[in-house]
């Protein structure tokens, strides 16, 4: 499962900007929703006027902030002599295309289109891209709406609810009305396969309930068959309970909140994770994720240790190092 995040996305297009710089755009142009993202951040590093494609067509006036002005003096998108139209991604090409289509002749030859990702690395139907990223993927703007939650799993607390406090998490009166009244976190817009939490059995009818009310849909709800509190947190289960389900399902994702547990439920599977908290993607490069991860220390100390080691055992490293990346 390859997996990009906003910062991801922020970094590519920065380290591209000589590139941009030399085809002179003087208007850039977002496809809606997603491509709005790309585009915005690629004209205000040219300081260039940007809309979406509704405005181009009709010729609206465009719209600048009060901060700076841009380079140009563009009023209207007809004015625009060199135009870069932006998606996110490009799979099929039919979303670029649709949009394509709506575009008046006369402006349609001063456009160059432009995906941020490609799912092929030779493509006609695109002007240029700028990131191979084959199939399957997601991203981190559209991973709670993607159709791979129907091969997912997800946990319940930190995922689609908050966790409870260390006040709340009683297991007894405080803890029922938590899960009755948990204020949502990240609701998903599709059907979700499965379920599967370190909640106890004994509080299904109560989750059931939140569920519905919060309008998640789900095909079925693993929870964990344990007497009480004490006795999950003596078999520390929660990973491995995680773990096993998923894989007895056989799905492609598992959304998990907690990062240690999330690299767990890797190691136990060898499938992709994703870790909402830390909003980290552990597929077959974890253990160098987990290294060098926001909560890891800096590359560079890691591979100044290495170097001091025995050069056999340096070699080995450094040949394991390359394999998993």
């Amino acid at each position: 499962m390859n997996y990009r995040s906003y910062s991801d996305l922020s970094n590519l297009i920065k380290n591209k900007i000589p590139m941009f710089q030399s085809k002179n755009f003087d208007l850039i142009v977002g496809v809606p929703r997603s491509g709005m993202i790309p585009a915005y951040i690629i004209a205000l590093h040219l300081n260039k006027k940007c809309c979406d494609v509704e405005t181009l067509i009709n010729n609206y006036p465009l719209k600048t902030g009060s901060t700076r002005n841009a380079k140009n003096d563009i009023k209207y998108p007809s004015q625009a002599i060199n135009i870069l139209l932006v998606d996110d991604s490009i799979c099929r090409g039919t979303s670029l295309a649709n949009e394509l289509s709506k575009i008046p002749a006369e402006l349609k030859v001063k456009i160059t289109t432009l995906a941020i990702y490609s799912s092929e690395r030779e493509r006609s139907d695109v002007n240029l891209y700028l990131e191979y990223l084959p199939m399957p993927r997601v991203f981190e703007w559209n991973i709670f709406h993607h159709n791979v939650l129907e091969r997912s799993c997800f946990d319940i607390d930190g995922v689609l609810c908050i966790d409870p406090s260390e006040e709340q998490n009683d297991d007894g009166e405080k803890y029922i009305e938590f899960i009755k009244n948990a204020p949502s976190l990240f609701l998903p817009t599709g059907r979700i396969n499965c379920l599967v939490t370190s909640r106890l059995e004994k509080y299904r009818p109560e989750t059931e309930n939140w569920l519905k009310k919060n309008g998640i849909k789900y095909n079925s709800l693993i929870m964990l068959d344990l007497p009480s509190k004490e006795e999950r947190q003596r078999l520390g289960a929660h990973a491995t309970h995680k773990a096993e389900a998923y894989k007895k399902l056989g799905l492609d994702l598992f959304y998990e909140s907690e990062r240690n547990q999330a690299i767990k439920i890797h190691e136990l599977t060898k499938k992709p994770v994703y870790c909402v908290d830390t909003n980290e993607m552990f597929t077959k490069g974890s253990i160098y994720s987990a290294i060098y991860g926001s909560s890891g220390v800096r590359k560079s100390a890691i591979f100044n240790m290495i170097k001091t080691l025995p050069i056999p055992l340096y070699k080995s490293l450094r040949f394991f190092y390359r394999l998993i990346k």
